[in-house]
Order: structure tokens, then C-alpha cells, then sequence
């Protein structure tokens, strides 16, 4: 690497870093500080999972933010799996492969009882995980027929709608918001509302609904990120409070 691209790369971060700094601050207070202490003993890779999830939200990163704080509580139930007497290493394998998350809440849901008041934030942060961010909900489809722009029409409603759901067992008031908000097309000469746009039912094209999709698309992404973060901040402060 030459001295004068990395002077280059210097310049644009800078630059980058100014027109973001306002967003990103305000990202940052939406995270409020996990505080642990105490007696009992963590697992090291906590810290660590957390502090890329902060640094991930705060720079719009949601999908990711959203993984490492999933990654941290995995870590945390292994752990505390394994501080029980007689529970082994080897219980957390299977068939030479690792125990998913959702498998280690499952198996700690009976032999640990330190971590009973913790199992349905664990599951709930699981399923924001698996749905949002490791699993794609969307496969985009390069179109050249109408069978494939029917296949594209039905994820994009999908995606929508799996979304749309799962925000809205947290907060129904934002999911009715979203879902009732009317689109107006005067050059195709359509009105409706999004509920019905994503229905199933809908004969409209997806790209009729796309725009608006990806408009409210990031916002879902930072309520779901901003919720897995106070999940997680929930079960670590609850387990290794301050004395």
C-alpha cells in the first residue's frame, strides 16, 4: 500500500466520519451501558461481543449488532451450563457438531436453574437472531420471465410480512402504523394500504411496493438491533449484578 493511498483512505474517513458523527451519537445514546460486577465469574468472550455490537449499532450495522448480542448470551448460558457440578464440554457437541443457540437455551431450560428467569428473553433474542439476522429472509431474483417476477413478488411479501409480524409481537402499535400507511401510485392509478399491498391476495407487482419497503426496512432493523441489545443487557445485568 502506497503512502498516497493511505492518505486517501485517511481523507475519506474523515470526511465520512463528519457526516455521520450527528446519526451515530444519537445511535449511541439509544444504547444504554450494560454494567456488570459482582462475585460470580463471566465468560471472557462476553465483552467482546458486546463491545461489536455497540460499535456495529452505532454505525447502522443492525444485522450485526443483533448477532453479537446473541452470540454473547450463547456464550453466557455455556458457561453457566458448565459451572454446574457433573455437566461436561462434551454435552454441548453433538454428533461432532456444536449445539446450536436455541439447542443450549433448550438444554439449560431444565439443568440450570441460575438461568430460569433468563429462558424467554434467551428465546425471544434467539428468534430476532434467526429471523433477522442469520437467516435471509430475502432472495433477490434476477427477472426475465414472469415465473421468476412471480417467485420475486412472493418473497418480497414475505420478507415484509415475517418482519412486519415479528416487530409487531413487540411493539403493535408501530406494526399497525406501518401496515396502515396507504400507497398512492397516480401513474398506475392504484391506492391502498400496505397490509394490503403485502397480502397475499395483492395483484399488485412487488416494485410498486419496494420503495417504501426499503424506506421503513432500516427503522425495523434498528428497533429490532435497539431491542436484542436490552434483551441482552437484561439477562448480563440480571446474572452478574453490581454488589
Amino acid at each position: 500500500m502506497s503512502t498516497e493511498n493511505l492518505e486517501e483512505c485517511k481523507v475519506f474517513l474523515r470526511k465520512l466520519d463528519e457526516d455521520t458523527l450527528d446519526e451515530r451519537a444519537k445511535r449511541r445514546l439509544e444504547l444504554q451501558p450494560i454494567t456488570t460486577g459482582g462475585q460470580e465469574s463471566q465468560p471472557q468472550r462476553e465483552s467482546g461481543y458486546m463491545a461489536e455490537a455497540a460499535s456495529a449499532y452505532i454505525n447502522g450495522n443492525y444485522r450485526s449488532a443483533i448477532f453479537c448480542c446473541a452470540c454473547a448470551v450463547d456464550q453466557v448460558f455455556r458457561f453457566e451450563y458448565l459451572k454446574v457440578p457433573g455437566n461436561k464440554y462434551e454435552d454441548l457437541w453433538q454428533k461432532r457438531h456444536q449445539l446450536t443457540f436455541g439447542q443450549v437455551i433448550d438444554k439449560c431450560k431444565n439443568q440450570v436453574a441460575r438461568l430460569s428467569p433468563f429462558i424467554e428473553k434467551a428465546q425471544l433474542l434467539n428468534r430476532i437472531r434467526n429471523e433477522v439476522a442469520a437467516h435471509p429472509l430475502f432472495i433477490d431474483v434476477p427477472c426475465s420471465s414472469g415465473t421468476e417476477r412471480e417467485l420475486r413478488d412472493k418473497l418480497v411479501r414475505r420478507d415484509a410480512t415475517v418482519l412486519l409480524k415479528l416487530v409487531g409481537e413487540l411493539d403493535g402499535d408501530r406494526e399497525k402504523k406501518i401496515e396502515d400507511t396507504v400507497l398512492i401510485s397516480n401513474v398506475e392509478g392504484w391506492r391502498c394500504t400496505f397490509r394490503e399491498a403485502i397480502s397475499e391476495e395483492s395483484g399488485l407487482p412487488a416494485v410498486s411496493l419496494i420503495g417504501f419497503w426499503v424506506l421503513i426496512q432500516q427503522d425495523l432493523l434498528r428497533f429490532l438491533a435497539n431491542r436484542a441489545w436490552h434483551i441482552t443487557r437484561e439477562i448480563l445485568e440480571g446474572l452478574y449484578p453490581v454488589k
